[in-house]
């Protein structure tokens, strides 16, 4: 399985991180189809899901941001875990482990995928591997020493991990 964070992971959401953080979720939806997806992230979640991968998204939004880029772009993700999902938000395992519990899987072999020293907390609390993505950060310093298992510049270098990983 392989979860992803949302925010600054699959897509770059900093000129919406002021609304973001002031909880206005009707502008931040009425700017969603204007934030970008980062380069090769549709088509890594589509060789994953093709490679009989379960994805997720786990976030500290409401479900309905991630849902309207899953509808967008026709991402194959059954599983989103938003704000409301949960009572404790990253770090703390919640969102992991419900979509875990949702997919039926365990923690081993399964990845999560984030930018924010959070995202690595959170992954060592549900004992799955923690995947730094360090494409969207300004400063990837605090995630480098929140020490992933893995830590990656581009998607196109998680897209080649992934491929001798899982030979997607």
């Amino acid at each position: 399985m392989i979860i992803f964070d949302f925010d600054q992971t699959l897509v770059d959401t900093s000129s919406v991180e002021r609304l973001r953080a002031d909880r206005n979720w009707k502008a931040v939806m009425a700017r969603a189809s204007n934030l970008p997806v980062y380069e090769g992230i549709n088509e890594l979640i589509q060789e994953l899901h093709d490679a009989g991968q379960t994805i997720a998204i786990v976030t500290k939004s409401p479900d309905m941001v991630p849902r309207a880029f899953i509808e967008a772009h026709g991402w194959p993700i059954d599983i989103v875990v938003g704000y409301h999902h949960v009572k404790n938000r990253k770090p703390h395992p919640e969102g992991l482990l419900l979509a875990m519990s949702k997919a039926g899987v365990a923690p081993g072999g399964t990845y999560h995928v984030g930018d924010q020293p959070q995202d690595t907390e959170a992954s060592r609390g549900a004992k799955v591997i923690a995947v730094g993505a360090a494409w969207g950060c300004d400063d990837r310093s605090e995630l480098e020493a929140s020490k992933p298992d893995v830590l990656f510049s581009s998607v196109a270098e998680l897209r080649e991990y992934f491929k001798s990983e899982l030979g997607i």
